[in-house]
């Protein structure tokens, strides 16, 4: 990608109110907009000369893909899935507080920042255990098939 670095941004960085949201070189998943519109700064992107795109959906593809590898998929919503998307079709910066964001994005290799805290300083890969018979899971369950325990999520490094 030429030109200016694309910052991508996320809905937590939005309502954090430490951004220009008209800055040059920020882009907004449509997603994002949906989210924010029906909150309390609708009539400011009313006004607001912003940048929307939605990602492609061989990127969608991308960003489940690395959310289902560590372990964050069933804590992102489809508009965090679209934030890491442009991100990776962009080849953006993501600005957010989302921890599961930025995990995402580490794993990616994706460059990321807070947009009002600090952001990770390392990357987990997350795994599922069942409190009864300790089976261990890739993917999120509720309840263990073997047992019928609650499984919980642990993070495996």
């Amino acid at each position: 990608m030429e030109g200016k670095k694309k910052y991508i941004i996320d809905t937590s960085a939005m309502l954090s109110g430490n951004l220009n949201i008209s800055e040059d070189g920020y882009v907004y998943p449509e997603s994002v907009i949906n989210e924010i519109k029906k909150g309390s700064l609708e009539k400011i992107l009313e006004v607001a000369n912003i940048t929307t795109r939605s990602p492609g959906k061989e990127y969608i593809a991308k960003a489940r893909e690395a959310a289902l590898s560590t372990g964050d998929y069933n804590a992102l919503s489809a508009t965090d899935i679209d934030v890491l998307a442009l991100a990776i079709e962009l080849n953006g910066i993501i600005i957010t507080d989302d921890y599961a964001i930025q995990n995402v994005a580490k794993y990616c290799g994706i460059a990321y920042s807070g947009g009002g805290i600090s952001g990770i300083k390392k990357g987990i890969i997350w795994k599922y255990r069942c409190t009864g018979c300790h089976k261990i899971y890739d993917e999120y369950i509720k309840t263990c098939p073997i047992c019928g325990h609650d499984v919980k999520r642990y993070s495996k490094k």
